[in-house]
């Protein structure tokens, strides 16, 4: 699955889930493709449910939005 479909799933941005990539916290295959920057993310729906599933140290909750004080 994509990097949004992931997003979706764990509950998080699909920028997010590209950085837990590089971070070594999800893991993912690069697929290459003929078009710049060269390769795509490619996540297992059973990689993004484990990471969703793990209790979460620290940070905002998972899934959870933010509310803004600003709007009545």
């Amino acid at each position: 699955m994509t990097p949004k479909k992931a997003a979706a799933v764990i509950g998080c941005s699909p920028q997010q889930v590209r950085t837990l990539i590089r971070n070594g916290m999800l893991r993912a295959r690069m697929i290459k493709t003929d078009c710049n920057p060269g390769y795509r993310y490619d996540v297992t729906s059973k990689e993004a449910q484990r990471y969703r599933d793990q209790p979460q140290g620290r940070g905002y909750p998972r899934g959870r939005k933010r509310s803004n004080p600003c709007t009545p």
